[in-house]
């Protein structure tokens, strides 16, 4: 099978994970969930590896690292499972990184990943509910409000700690992957 048409396949099926989200969230009604940094990660992964675009593939792979780990913590602190979610959160994971080692992680990956990420959450603070608190727009994640009681104050360290998870992320991944482009 050519690497042209392994990228069809991966790509596909991270679009068909976040079609498939987006499914049980429309059921559900509450499209605004689609806009998490992480679902958006995969949906970036998914059209990044169709297009052969290791850039935006990396920025994808940063979001859903980061998300996943804010995903498990919800979990362990007794938040719902929703299996599409793994779909997302796992599979947009596995196909971002498969691509990466093949096609390289493009040094600076998690500026634009932090940029991004920083757009997205303030975004969602204009346009999704904040009963939803999607990004985390509207207040402290649930269980941490001792510990952060002010908001403010969360963002920045949220924005701190992505940052340096981003960098770190990327150095790790650039030591595996080819320097060059080659795909």
């Amino acid at each position: 099978m050519s690497m042209k048409t392994r990228r069809l396949w991966a790509g596909s099926a991270a679009v068909a994970f976040y079609a498939a989200l987006a499914a049980t969230w429309l059921q559900r009604g509450v499209p605004a969930n689609l806009l998490w940094t992480c679902h958006l990660g995969c949906l970036l992964v998914g059209v990044a590896v169709l297009a052969g675009r290791p850039g935006p593939c990396a920025v994808g792979v940063l979001w859903l690292v980061l998300g996943n780990i804010l995903w498990l913590i919800n979990l362990a602190g007794g938040g719902e499972f929703i299996f599409t979610s793994q779909l997302t959160h796992l599979g947009g994971l596995l196909v971002g990184l498969w691509y990466a080692r093949r096609a390289g992680f493009p040094r600076g990956s998690w500026l634009r990943a932090l940029a991004g990420m920083t757009v997205l959450h303030v975004l969602s603070g204009f346009i999704t509910p904040a009963r939803e608190n999607v990004n985390l727009a509207f207040r402290v994640f649930d269980g941490w409000e001792k510990t952060f009681p002010d908001f403010q104050v969360y963002r920045l360290f949220l924005l701190a700690v992505s940052a340096v998870l981003f960098l770190a992320v990327e150095l790790l991944l650039r030591r595996g992957a080819p320097a060059k482009k080659t795909v």
